[in-house]
């Protein structure tokens, strides 16, 4: 399995930082908030040493904000983005974030050897 940087960004107080770190993307899925005015980023990450990261973003759904829209109440400089950040040796960890179907998945493919391909095509 081949390991690239990733970049995870996080703004708090109008103040970007970013974690940077070697590892491969296992699970990435994005969902509507419930009153559809936010996304909702969920990645799981595999690091070179072995670790487990999760990392759920969440973000203004530009696309609800359009100007056929009657709710007017939206300002876009009130907007903060909200950042969980979770390091663990093991998924299961991660089933309040994902539910347990989906952590129990994973796990399986991890287990197996089944996240990479490798094709001689």
């Amino acid at each position: 399995m081949t390991y690239e940087e990733i970049k995870l960004s996080f703004l708090k107080g109008g103040i970007r930082s970013y974690k940077v770190f070697q590892g491969h993307k296992l699970y990435s899925h994005t969902v509507r908030s419930e009153n559809n005015q936010r996304l909702i980023s969920k990645r799981v990450y595999l690091t070179k040493k072995r670790h487990y990261v999760y990392y759920e973003r969440t973000d203004v759904n530009w696309n609800y904000w359009d100007k056929g829209k009657e709710d007017s109440s939206f300002d876009p400089n009130q907007v903060e983005e909200n950042n969980v950040f979770e390091i663990a040796d093991d998924l299961k960890t991660f089933a309040k974030y994902l539910g347990k179907d989906i952590v129990e998945k994973l796990a399986d493919k991890v287990q197996h050897g089944e996240i990479v391909e490798y094709l001689d095509i």
